[in-house]
């Protein structure tokens, strides 16, 4: 089984290729650092000095500049020219080779081929008229190759997961006027499909592509340079100085660690990947089980895409989706967040408790005060991201300082200055770490295309109204479910696209739910896709970094996450958790919230510190968190006061446990 859904190698290819690839990674960064910020920055500061010094050449450049931007089809098109191109040559076909091949360079050839077409014909397909502009044969081959190429892209780089449903998906487009009942669809020829998927913004060019070629570009680009100027350094240093001297310490500074830096990269799998070499071998050396070390860290890190200031793409692609700012999104997300890290540190604590674990060792800890005085200028490029975002600049202009920020800042530190070579580097280590990205969105492009042609939307709508008898409680759970079994082999942003395209209607439409608490509730379960078994990348990557079987992480690893799947039930129904309402009543929401996450988090792992929780209790406790998620202040009070007094009582008469000590 999880043989079917791996996927190609990566590797990077020596010689003339890996000259080609560090050329075209860095004219992406360039590129994409133009169009994101720029050219409208430049473009906006020539035509003002134009107008100033009567410079005709100058206004026409400036108004060139500016409106380069607007060419969204072109945009994309050199993008994946430059992209698809270095996938291919970086992905081989399986994980048995290990070797570029000649099919590889094929593809890629390919790949910038039919790019190319895209951008030479650029004018017409950006005054293209739906309904009345008819796809040539060129169009009709060139679109069939690129649908080709974005599904073995795919299957290359995310695996067989994402690239069945899309399989399915394109034959039940095709194949659907055939189909009985509900599910039948009309038929279309074939000019409508390429139109649809390869022209219109609703297929491959469409908005999950679009935020891979902006958005997550830049943010991706900006923690590369921001972890190689030595920050990623600095956050482990904080956390050790602040939680390396409690009980558990190691753990402890590892969920911070994690939490810190994923709040900038924004990926389970980079996030477990940059810290997880730090975090992870120490655990072990202090005596936790290496399962237990690398649910920790995966568990950590795949909060890094729920908790501000950049969140990751799934953020970007929410705001694009639905048109809330994305300084919107990151303040509704600022309390879910750190409960999610508060109800891991709560289960982290118990087990070191429990386990009587060591904190750090002196050695291992550095003062916060030397912390900060050689890392202190790391935090300002935070604080530029976070200051433009507040006063209201675009993410792509908000990346694009924060990351010339970060190499203007590293000057002043030479051992970790960005020169050329690192320069080079870290736009090489940003399209590597994409390649999962833009295989997964392009695919999802190619999705949300399906459904728009076969109106599946509607009839998935139907369907899970039908099966949840049009009640709210177990349509939420199906989406929950549904969720979850999207994330088995998909990589976030793709199980966020899909729910938001099959399910937002839904509990929308139907249920007239609000629009950011609804997707927030997708970006969670999303998020959270990374450490449910059976397949779960965060636990993949942290299983390898551990030395154990990554299904091993799993129980535990959803044990740690309890939180992350109880909180988003809980903000649907008390919005006040997502900054809405006034204070009292965010403060109230926010005093029931912790009461859920711990009355839940107890519940799951069975212990209350030395004392054994019995099975009933536990599960009084469990359903005294379901009932304060309900927004009925009097159900709320009732249930907390209740889980307090079962917490109390477990306290004080509550059977003890023997103390395991941890091997050294």
């Amino acid at each position: 089984m999880l043989e079917l859904l791996r996927e190609g190698r990566r590797h990077r290819p020596g010689g003339v290729w890996l000259i080609l690839i560090r050329a075209g990674s860095v004219a992406a960064a360039l590129y994409v650092l133009w169009i994101g910020a720029l050219a409208q920055i430049f473009g906006s500061w020539a035509l003002d000095l134009g107008r100033l010094l009567h410079a005709e050449l100058l206004m026409r450049f400036a108004t060139w500049a500016r409106a380069f931007t607007a060419y969204f089809h072109l945009d994309i098109s050199i993008f994946i020219a430059i992209v698809f191109p270095i996938a291919f040559l970086t992905t081989t076909a399986n994980p048995r080779r290990s070797r570029l091949a000649w099919t590889d360079v094929a593809l890629a050839a390919a790949s910038l081929a039919v790019a190319l077409y895209y951008i030479v014909l650029n004018d017409r397909f950006l005054n293209w008229s739906r309904g009345f502009s008819q796809p040539t044969i060129g169009d009709v081959i060139v679109g069939f190759t690129l649908v080709a190429l974005v599904i073995e892209l795919c299957r290359r780089s995310v695996g067989w997961g994402l690239t069945s449903l899309v399989l399915v998906l394109l034959v039940f487009t095709v194949f659907g006027h055939w189909m009985p009942g509900a599910l039948r669809h009309d038929n279309f020829g074939v000019p409508y499909f390429i139109e649809m998927m390869t022209i219109m913004e609703n297929g491959v060019f469409g908005a999950p592509l679009e935020v891979a070629a902006t958005y997550a570009f830049l943010f991706v680009l900006f923690g590369n340079f921001f972890e190689k100027s030595g920050g990623g350094q600095l956050f482990f240093d904080l956390a050790s100085a602040v939680t390396g001297r409690m009980r558990g310490g190691a753990a402890k500074a590892c969920v911070t660690a994690s939490g810190l830096y994923g709040s900038i990269s924004g990926s389970p799998t980079a996030d477990v990947a940059t810290t997880g070499p730090l975090t992870i071998p120490i655990m072990k050396r202090m005596g936790i089980p290496a399962a237990r070390a690398g649910a920790i860290e995966a568990t950590a890190s795949s909060g890094g895409a729920m908790l501000p200031p950049v969140m990751g793409a799934v953020a970007f692609i929410m705001s694009d989706l639905t048109g809330i700012a994305y300084a919107s999104i990151a303040w509704a997300s600022v309390l879910p967040a750190l409960l999610y890290y508060f109800s891991i540190y709560l289960l982290v604590h118990n087990e070191a408790v429990r386990h009587n674990e060591a904190p750090l060792p002196p050695d291992q800890i550095v003062p916060l005060g030397r912390a900060l005085a050689n890392g202190w200028r790391h935090l300002l490029p935070i604080g530029a991201l976070i200051a433009l975002l507040v006063a209201g600049y675009t993410p792509v202009y908000v990346a694009a300082g924060a990351t010339a920020a970060v190499i203007v800042l590293s000057w002043f530190h030479p051992p970790t200055a960005i020169g050329p070579r690192r320069f080079v580097e870290c736009c090489t280590d940003t399209i590597a770490q994409l390649v999962p990205l833009v295989g997964a969105v392009a695919a999802a492009g190619v999705v949300i295309g399906a459904i728009e042609i076969s109106a599946l939307a509607g009839k998935f709508t139907l369907l899970i109204n039908m099966i949840a008898g049009g009640y709210l409680i177990p349509t939420l759970l199906l989406s929950a479910v549904f969720l979850v079994l999207l994330g088995m082999g998909m990589p976030t942003p793709a199980v966020y696209i899909m729910g938001a395209a099959l399910l937002a209607p839904v509990l929308r439409g139907v249920f007239n739910l609000p629009e950011m608490q609804v997707h927030l509730f997708m970006l969670y379960f999303a998020c959270l896709s990374a450490v449910t078994p059976p397949v779960a990348v965060a636990n993949f990557a942290a299983g390898a970094i551990a030395g154990v079987n990554p299904m091993a992480l799993g129980p535990y690893a959803v044990k740690l996450a309890i939180g992350g799947f109880i909180l988003p039930f809980y903000f649907l129904f008390n919005p006040g958790l997502n900054m809405e309402g006034g204070a009292l009543y965010i403060l109230e929401c926010v005093f029931f919230a912790i009461a859920m996450v711990t009355f839940a988090s107890f519940a799951m792992q069975g212990y209350l510190g030395l004392r054994q929780i019995a099975w009933p209790v536990r599960l009084v406790l469990f359903a005294c968190a379901v009932a304060t998620v309900s927004p009925r202040f009097d159900i709320t009070l009732a249930a907390t006061l209740i889980g307090a007094a079962l917490l109390a009582f477990i306290q004080l008469r509550g059977r003890p446990v023997k103390v395991d000590v941890p091997a050294r």
